[in-house]
């Protein structure tokens, strides 16, 4: 029996069907410092408490519904940056988002990576 399930766990992820997921980063190219950075899309969400220029923080998700990224953050001089951004559907998976933080506008870079 284990063996067999082995064998299905092997095959599944050979074949592509596990571990499937969307990669996010979120990056700091300003000169500014970020705080309580908010990244939500698809039922979760991540807070990034501090983010200094020049760093960068990685997550990833599986779509679990239709649905667009939420993204805010607030300077250390207490301006708010935020949006809406992308489309993101049930079940596509291995696309990068890139999330770019540039003074007081957010970049955001949404791009597949299955060629099919």
């Amino acid at each position: 029996m284990r063996t067999t399930l082995i064998s299905a766990m092997l095959i599944l992820g050979l074949a592509g069907c596990v571990g499937q997921g969307n990669r996010i980063l979120v990056r700091n190219d300003s000169d500014r410092i970020y705080s309580s950075v908010t990244v939500s899309v698809c039922d979760s969400t991540w807070v990034i408490h501090t983010l200094a220029p020049g760093e960068e923080k990685e997550f990833t998700i599986v779509y679990t519904s239709d649905d667009s990224f939420h993204i805010s953050a607030r300077t250390t001089d207490e301006q708010i940056v935020e949006g809406s951004f992308g489309y993101v559907t049930h079940g596509i998976s291995d696309e990068t988002i890139e999330i770019v933080f540039r003074g007081d506008s957010i970049h955001f870079d949404q791009k597949t990576n299955n060629p099919y």
